[in-house]
C-alpha cells in the first residue's frame, strides 16, 4: 500500500461513539452538538467601573453643576443587586455588579466628588453621557444564538464559553483512550545497555506525543516476546474494554522473533493497512480486532526508533484524528516547504526524512537511518520525498512529527 493509500485509509476509520461529559472532562474533545447560549450574556447590565451608578436627573443646583444624593448603602458583593435608582439619587457599584433599574451612566471613582451625602463629577468627566460604562444585558449574545458550531474541538476558551452560557455538560466525542503494549525482552528502561540490550524510547516519548496528537488517557504495559502472551493481553484488553486504541512496539516484521502478527491471526483480527511502501517504517501496520460492542483498532509500531516515530506520523496522526471525529478534511495534515538542499529518496518507496528549517528551505537533519534517534530530535518535520528525490528549490510535503512543532510552522490540513 502506497503512504498516501495508507494515509486515507487510517483517516476514514470510524469516529468513536458521542458521550456525555462534564464541561471540564471534555476540553480537547470535538462538540457532536452546536453550543447555544441558555440566557443573555451578560444576562443583566452591569458596571464597567468602580464608582457610582447615576440616576437620568440629577439634583437642581444653584451654580448650575450637576449633582446627585448618595444612597447610604456600600456594595458588599457583586452578587447583591441594589433597589431601583430615583430621580437625582446615586448609589455606589463595583466593577461586574448588575446596576440598580434607572441607571443612566456609571461615574468612576476617580472623576467623582463627594460632600457629606452629595455627589458631583468633576467637570472633564466624560462619565455623565448616557449609558457610559454600563455594560448592557445581552450585549455578547442573546439567549439561544448559537456559540460554538459542531464539529469543532472544545478548547479551554471554548469551553470557558460554553460554562458562561450555563452549560454544565456538552455531547462530544470524547478522546480517545490509549493501551500501549511495549514488546522486546532485549527493551531495558534505565541504566547504560549492555551488548543486545536497548534503552526504552518508545515508553518515554509515546505518552506525550499521543495527549498532544488528542489522546485521553494513555496507559502502558511491557511484555517479552511471545505471541501468546501478547495474545492473552490483547485479549483482556478488548474484553474489558478499558481502551478504544492499542500501539504496540515492535514485533510488526515476518520473522520467526517478531510476535504481533501471529497474536493477531489467533484473535482472528482483520488488518486495514499490512506494511506500507515507505522508509523508514514500512513493516506498520493497522489491525482491527473483533469485539461485541464496536471494533477495536491496533496500530503495530516498528521496532527501531527513527522507524517507529516515522510510521506514528505517518499512520497514527490521522488514526487519532478519525477516531476523535476530526473534520475529514483536517485528518492528514501536511506542511508544504521548500527543498533547501537536495533531499534524496530511498532505492524503494517513499522516503520519509527528517528535516530541519535552514535559510533557503527545508534540509536534511542527519542521522537519519531507521535506528537512529538523534536526527529526528532536531527535525522540524519528515520530508516525503520520492524515490527520484527532490531538488534544492522544488516544493516539499512535510509530515508534522509529534512533539516537534516549531515555531513558526504552520500546517496545512
Amino acid at each position: 500500500m502506497t503512504l498516501t493509500q495508507a494515509r486515507h485509509r487510517a483517516a476514514a476509520l470510524t469516529a468513536l461513539p458521542p458521550a456525555q461529559l462534564r464541561v471540564p472532562d471534555a476540553i480537547g474533545s470535538v462538540l457532536v452538538d452546536p453550543v447555544h447560549a441558555q440566557q443573555d450574556i451578560p444576562h443583566v447590565s452591569t458596571s464597567a467601573m468602580d464608582g457610582w451608578a447615576l440616576a437620568a436627573d440629577p439634583l437642581p443646583h444653584p451654580d448650575g453643576a450637576p449633582r446627585w444624593s448618595l444612597r447610604p448603602e456600600s456594595p458588599r458583593s457583586p452578587a447583591i443587586r441594589p433597589a431601583p435608582l430615583r430621580p437625582g439619587e446615586a448609589t455606589e457599584v463595583l466593577t461586574g455588579s448588575p446596576v440598580p433599574e434607572g441607571t443612566h451612566a456609571v461615574l468612576r471613582t476617580e472623576h467623582g466628588i463627594t460632600a457629606g451625602s452629595e455627589l458631583q463629577a468633576i467637570s472633564t468627566s466624560p462619565d455623565t453621557a448616557p449609558q457610559r460604562n454600563v455594560r448592557h444585558a445581552g450585549a455578547e449574545c442573546r439567549a439561544q444564538d448559537q456559540l460554538i458550531p459542531a464539529g469543532v474541538v472544545l478548547t479551554p476558551a471554548r469551553a470557558a464559553v460554553a460554562a458562561v452560557a450555563g452549560h454544565d455538560h456538552l455531547r462530544v466525542i470524547p478522546r480517545p483512550r490509549v493501551q500501549l503494549l511495549l514488546t522486546g525482552a532485549e527493551v531495558i528502561t534505565r541504566g547504560t545497555p549492555a551488548p543486545g540490550q536497548v534503552r526504552d524510547v518508545f515508553g518515554l516519548a509515546l505518552p506525550p506525543m499521543l495527549r498532544e496528537m488528542g489522546a485521553g488517557t494513555v496507559d502502558s504495559q511491557r511484555l517479552g516476546d511471545d505471541p501468546e502472551e501478547l495474545a492473552e493481553a490483547l485479549r483482556q484488553i478488548s474484553a474489558t474494554g478499558a481502551a478504544d486504541l492499542i500501539i504496540t512496539s515492535g514485533g510488526t516484521a515476518h520473522s520467526r522473533a517478531d510476535a504481533l502478527r501471529p497474536a493477531l491471526q489467533m484473535l482472528g483480527a482483520e488488518l486495514e493497512v499490512d506494511s506500507v511502501d515507505m522508509r523508514p517504517g514500512h513493516p506498520v501496520l493497522l489491525a482491527r480486532l473483533p469485539r461485541r460492542e464496536g471494533p477495536l483498532y491496533l496500530l503495530g509500531l516498528p521496532g527501531n526508533p527513527l522507524a517507529g516515530f516515522s510510521a506514528l506520523s505517518a499512520l497514527g496522526v490521522p488514526l487519532l484524528r478519525a477516531l476523535r471525529g476530526i473534520d475529514h478534511g483536517s485528518r492528514t495534515p501536511t506542511l508544504r516547504r521548500t527543498a533547501g538542499a537536495q533531499l534524496s529518496g530511498a532505492r524503494r518507496g517513499t522516503r520519509l526524512l527528517p528535516v530541519r528549517q535552514g535559510a533557503q528551505g527545508v534540509i536534511p537533519a542527519g542521522h537519519s537511518r531507521s535506528h537512529m534517534m538523534r536526527g529526528l530530535a532536531e527535525a522540524d518535520a519528515l520530508a516525503i520525498v520520492p524515490a527520484a528525490g527532490i531538488a534544492p528549490g522544488e516544493p516539499v510535503d512535510c509530515l508534522p512529527v509529534p512533539g516537534q512543532h516549531q515555531e513558526g510552522l504552520a500546517w496545512d490540513v
